[in-house]
């Protein structure tokens, strides 16, 4: 039994931010925390895998990211742009020469993140690759991304409704964050009349039952064309800062989509 003062100095780094990567988000206490859990939800196209790429490429904390739903050479395309400012279109005809020697080279300097590509994941699959990882650099990741949940292997948690397994497997990364005292991310799909992206994303529109559990919920959507794009980012839940369900919050990030940058 602890007192607080006496939790808070056994819990770690628990709760801290990590490095932050847009002054946006932190000027409206909007941070990647330590030992919790966040979701980022969006329609296809609109930059979940963008945004959770940037940080772990660029918070530059040991990582781990589960890259589910996307392969290998379209994540090494999309790395690739946003350390070599190259356009995607670039990197694609330079892997057709076979020229990608500098862009591999600068890549090599983003050794901090691990990569797991299996296309259907189980707990035990998850379990299994991080304690790898602890074992073999001696620490937890400090960053872990999940992309995305739907990827995650719902009989495994002998439950077939997908709410309740989707609920379930949130609970699981969020006592995953707590154990490991890891920043936990998750990608997460949006339902029906939200899947355009093109309108901010209430708490009400993320697909199942799900707002319990994470300590922050993001949701994103699209403005403006290719050429000249943002990303709205609706903070509609955060337990440690300013949030609106109704997604009316919303911060604004440049998305340069061909580079898969943003800034903001």
């Amino acid at each position: 039994m602890y007192t607080i003062v006496r939790a808070k100095g056994d819990s770690g780094k628990t709760g801290e931010p990590l490095p932050v990567l847009f002054k946006t988000f932190a000027a409206n206490t909007v941070h990647f925390r330590r030992g919790q859990l966040t979701i980022i939800a969006a329609a296809p196209g609109v930059g979940k895998s963008a945004l959770s790429m940037a940080l772990a490429l660029h918070a530059r904390v040991p990582a781990f990211y589960f890259s589910a739903d996307t392969d290998p050479q379209t994540m090494f395309i999309r790395c690739a742009a946003n350390v070599s400012g190259w356009s995607t279109r670039d990197i694609e005809n330079a892997l057709e020469k076979g020229n990608t020697t500098a862009v591999e080279a600068q890549l090599d300097g983003f050794d901090h993140l691990r990569w797991d590509f299996t296309a259907t994941l189980s707990i035990d699959d998850l379990e299994a690759e991080l304690k790898a990882f602890a074992i073999t650099y001696g620490m937890w990741p400090e960053l872990i991304i999940v992309d995305n949940l739907s990827n995650v292997v719902p009989d495994v948690l002998g439950d077939s409704n997908s709410y309740v397994a989707l609920e379930k497997v949130c609970e699981y990364l969020h006592e995953l964050a707590r154990t490991t005292g890891a920043c936990v991310v998750a990608l997460h799909h949006v339902k029906g009349e939200s899947n355009d992206g093109n309108n901010p994303v209430p708490m009400s529109q993320i697909k199942g039952q799900i707002g319990r559990v994470p300590e922050m919920i993001l949701s994103l959507h699209r403005i403006g064309d290719d050429a000249a794009r943002q990303m709205g980012v609706s903070v509609v839940k955060n337990r440690t800062g300013k949030a609106d369900p109704s997604g009316a919050m919303i911060l604004y990030l440049d998305a340069d989509m061909e580079r898969m940058r943003l800034d903001g």
